[in-house]
């Protein structure tokens, strides 16, 4: 869809345009899922804009984008617009109970409310808490925020949520003024069979448009049109080689449950059902996957002669082989070359939309945080392997000097600096 403004001339000039690919839809009926991640990242082209994104999460817990948009800005009308087609496109209705996740952008949280007053909107945490760290910079608070957020049961939430109010009461005013069910486990529901606390979705497919978002908007267009159509047959070629009941990713984390269940008793009162897919840790009602908990008592029902069946059949129908290629199971097909498109006979003239010149030179990169600026900074400066980057960032720690020995910036030489240097300047 074409959105095109007329101007005092009487030319009409481009505006928005929306793309939804229909194989993409059907395929996004069968997830089973409720739950869509909503952002936006600037285009750098001749005519800067935004690119608008709806995306969401498949079987195999891999990203799954619905539909796009360029529009000239982000505000309340663009992002009005944007919805008001998604929900079309969808067959999704304005009073369904669906989940949005997003970084709380202009006028998104507004927008969502108006086109869906029932629905559950998530933030992301990462953006909560560098809106914190502006003013409460450390490992000490950031760790109180990480076991706050996770936290699945309520009584675990209000015991983290004391340690914070404990440390630091200002701390914890700004953080209780934003409502619990947003960014918070232990307040989610379990319409959604996701847990997640951060947009990695989005943020993982505009890193994906990042060689298309300083191009001309047909071609921005054409070049995320093939990285969808490839991205469905990498997906495939993954679901030959894939195994088993369940997805890949999912026999991953339900081996790691089923080692974690192995290592808990159980007490046996009565025959135990599990009919409602529930338990007190509500892990199972948000994920969709028997917890811990749960696969004990199942193995305890296994030993004991009761029928249980095959445990991967309590798992969530979305989590299946099956329905991951259900999922896959429509193509984007292929169009002919821009000299092969029938000309169009439209009688009037769409003209460019207005051209913003930008200051400064433009910037491909994005923003990175303030931990992330100091870790690269000391990366490139040491030329570190691999190796040692990956360690660095798996552990979250400082950099330390440990194994790098230092130079002189004047002379080259070893174990001393500029200030400390006795070599004769140079002329």
């Amino acid at each position: 869809m074409v959105l095109a403004l007329i101007d005092s001339m009487g030319w009409k000039k481009f505006r928005r345009i929306y793309v939804c690919y229909a194989a993409l839809v059907r395929g996004f009926k069968l997830l089973g899922r409720e739950i869509l991640g909503l952002d936006d990242c600037f285009t750098k082209g001749k005519y800067p804009g935004q690119i608008l994104t709806a995306v969401g999460t498949d079987g195999n817990n891999c990203l799954y984008p619905i539909s796009f948009a360029i529009v000239e800005a982000e505000c309340t009308e663009s992002w009005k617009w944007f919805l008001n087609i998604l929900v079309d496109d969808i067959d999704l209705p304005h009073d369904a109970n669906f989940n949005f996740i997003s970084d709380r952008q202009k006028g998104l949280i507004q927008e969502v409310e108006s086109v869906f007053p029932r629905t559950d909107q998530r933030f992301c945490c990462r953006h909560i808490h560098e809106n914190l760290r502006k003013t409460w910079r450390g490992d000490l608070y950031k760790g109180l925020f990480y076991r706050a957020a996770p936290a699945t049961s309520v009584p675990y939430f209000n015991m983290e949520m004391k340690k914070i109010k404990k440390t630091n009461l200002d701390m914890f005013l700004l953080i209780i003024d934003i409502p619990t069910a947003r960014w918070s486990r232990s307040h989610f529901s379990g319409r959604a069979k996701s847990d997640m606390l951060l947009n990695n979705l989005c943020e993982s497919f505009n890193k994906q448009l990042v060689g298309a978002r300083d191009k001309q908007i047909i071609t921005c267009l054409e070049y995320i049109r093939e990285y969808m159509t490839m991205r469905i047959v990498n997906v495939k070629k993954m679901q030959a080689n894939a195994r088993g009941p369940l997805t890949p990713q999912t026999t991953k984390a339900w081996d790691e449950i089923q080692t974690e269940a192995s290592k808990l008793s159980v007490l046996m009162v009565d025959e135990v059902t599990y009919q409602d897919r529930t338990c007190k840790c509500r892990r199972w009602d948000l994920t969709g996957m028997p917890c811990r908990h749960a696969v004990a008592t199942l193995f305890d029902m296994i030993k004991n002669n009761t029928h249980a069946g095959p445990l991967e059949k309590w798992v969530d129908e979305a989590y299946w082989l099956d329905t991951w290629k259900k999922v896959y199971n429509h193509q984007i097909r292929p169009i002919p070359g821009p000299d092969m498109w029938t000309p169009s006979k439209c009688p009037t003239t769409l003209t460019p939309p207005k051209h913003h010149t930008q200051i400064g030179r433009p910037k491909k990169s994005r923003k990175k945080a303030l931990g992330e600026k100091k870790k690269l900074a000391t990366i490139k400066k040491r030329k570190m392997k691999i190796e040692e980057v990956q360690e660095v960032f798996s552990v979250g720690g400082r950099l330390t000097r440990v194994g790098h020995e230092k130079t002189c910036g004047r002379c080259g030489g070893f174990r001393h600096n500029i200030r400390t240097c006795r070599a004769p300047s140079q002329p």
